[in-house]
């Protein structure tokens, strides 16, 4: 089972290395209740509630709300039911001082993602967890949330600085460079770090070509194109809805403090209607910027804060 969330279906050639297991693609409007967390509902895809067992194969990585990826995500969020996930991402939610990128402990995110993933749990027989972690190389196996824990452990999330930039270069991985809804995420993780080593007003750059535009993501498409950068009115107004609406707001949280901008982009124009500052060419370089190589996976902070 692929766990798609609200994403779009992948493609037979991004299914294409998992054809030997005659993969399947979770539906979120296929789903069926299992209980609630801290107001958010558990709804599970139909076909995972059939399984025999549960292994919930991913990556540990660093993740925006969640702290880490991995552990019961995959299951709670990945194969969950569309209340699920539209209620585990509502602006308020999110935007919860104590949601933290790394952070698992007294994260209220990644709470209601384990206690949603107990009560599965015990209605599925146990579930163990398979996570890859990019930055070490390693595997990591085990009851979910021991994974999860393991995970942080491992991770060296830090890349510290000396001074403060007023530009960085954020150097996005193909992978995730699709479209602006997966690489932005390399720039809405800096600004929304602990302690970013950025001046007032610094530029953030993604060097990411982004064919798909803004992302097959309605509700993160219709939020930037209801209003104009900084998009005040994702913060003030009516929260925005639907899937991926919460990265707008995110977009919205770092144009408060930074600006935004796209080069070595194919698909310019896309990302221009909306607002943002997108091109074809290279991104600036030069000592006045700080290039980060992995933004997914080693985030700069300012030295002297630690």
């Amino acid at each position: 089972m692929v766990g798609l969330g609200l994403h779009r279906p992948m493609s037979s050639a991004e299914l294409s290395s998992l054809l030997p297991f005659d993969a399947v693609q979770s539906d979120p409007d296929d789903a069926v209740s299992y209980g609630q967390a801290d107001g958010v509902p558990g709804w599970l895809t139909r076909a995972v509630t059939q399984a025999d067992a549960v292994a919930m194969v991913g990556i540990a990585e660093l993740h925006q709300y969640a702290g880490v990826s991995g552990g019961y995500k995959a299951a709670v969020v990945g194969c969950g039911g569309r209340a699920t996930i539209a209620a585990l991402h509502d602006r308020c939610r999110v935007m919860d001082p104590a949601v933290r990128l790394g952070e698992v402990q007294g994260n209220p995110f990644r709470g209601v993602i384990d206690a949603l993933g107990r009560q599965l749990g015990r209605q599925l027989g146990p579930c163990l967890a398979l996570n890859f972690v990019p930055s070490t190389g390693q595997w990591l196996a085990g009851p979910p949330a021991a994974v999860t824990r393991a995970a942080v452990d491992l991770l060296d999330p830090w890349l510290l600085v000396p001074r403060p930039y007023a530009g960085v270069v954020l150097r996005v991985p193909p992978v995730k460079a699709s479209s602006l809804y997966q690489a932005s995420r390399a720039a809405t993780y800096l600004s929304q770090s602990p302690r970013p080593p950025l001046l007032p007003d610094a530029t953030l750059v993604l060097d990411a070509a982004c064919p798909e535009g803004l992302g097959s993501e309605a509700g993160f498409v219709a939020a930037l194109s209801g209003c104009s950068p900084p998009w005040r009115a994702l913060l003030d107004g009516p929260a925005p809805t639907g899937a991926g609406a919460q990265r707008a707001v995110m977009l919205a949280l770092l144009a408060t403090r930074y600006r935004l901008a796209v080069r070595n982009c194919v698909a310019p124009d896309a990302l221009r209607a909306v607002g943002i500052d997108a091109s074809g060419d290279p991104p600036p370089s030069g000592a006045g910027w700080l290039d980060v190589p992995r933004p997914f996976a080693r985030v700069p902070q300012l030295r002297s804060e630690f």
